[in-house]
């Protein structure tokens, strides 16, 4: 093997498990955990580094979450046995190559990481990709027209949540967030809503919730789920989960 096969062998490599580290974060995000917390857990169990007591409970009391580490386990180990035999045959190759070839893989390699790194942290293509995974996750995850709630962050007993309005409940239908009771009776608070790409911020109590809204909502997550989802979807998604 030559040095740049090995260079492209280490690029693609580092590509799928960034690749796969998102697609199981995205994954647990849709299961009701901040992003933060789903890319600790997934990265824990890639590597199986293990977790403190607290952060295991919010896996083992969860159904769904406990079939999604199994799965994530699964992959890890797939993708750790493939990396250590990728490892393997290029420190062989590099044990007899000459040196500038190996400073040549390393100065390669390195930059590749540092770009992904680049890459991942600029917003719009974190975005994109994150919305291309949740799209194809959804599918099995959620039923075709179930709301998709997503954590954004935990507040003590509280947390902002954003939901993808799939379709308005009944009882939320064409009535203005004045007279819904979403605040009255349900303590939860509007923020923000994204509409075909536009997002209103200045929210008024003769604003309407329509269906294919992004609404950042504020409250109880107990709250938030029983008025977004129905009971059939409630218990749909109960059902998978058990």
């Amino acid at each position: 093997m030559d040095v740049n096969r090995m260079i492209l062998l280490g690029m693609v490599v580092l590509l799928i498990y960034f690749f796969f580290i998102e697609i199981f974060t995205v994954l647990f995000r849709l299961t009701g955990m901040t992003k933060s917390k789903s890319r600790f857990q997934v990265i824990s169990l890639f590597t199986n580094s293990g977790y403190t007591t607290q952060e295991a409970e919010l896996i083992m009391n969860h159904q769904l979450r406990r079939r999604l580490a199994n799965t994530t386990m699964l992959f890890g180990y797939i993708l750790n046995v493939t990396v250590i035999s990728v490892l393997i045959n290029i420190i062989m190759t590099l044990g007899t190559a000459q040196s500038t070839d190996v400073w040549k893989f390393v100065i390669y390699l390195g930059s590749f990481f540092i770009l992904l790194t680049i890459i991942g942290r600029i917003r719009f293509i974190d975005r994109f990709f994150q919305n291309l995974i949740k799209r194809v996750a959804v599918l099995f995850l959620y039923r075709k027209n179930t709301n998709i709630l997503e954590v954004l962050d935990h507040y003590d007993n509280n947390a902002i949540v954003e939901v993808a309005l799939k379709h308005v409940p009944t009882y939320l239908e064409g009535i203005p967030l004045k007279d819904n009771g979403l605040k009255t009776e349900h303590g939860l608070t509007i923020l923000a809503i994204q509409r075909n790409n536009h997002t209103l911020v200045r929210i008024t109590g003769e604003d309407l919730l329509l269906e294919g809204d992004l609404v950042v909502v504020f409250g109880s997550l107990k709250q938030i789920r029983e008025v977004f989802l129905t009971v059939e979807e409630s218990e749909s998604n109960q059902a998978k989960e058990e």
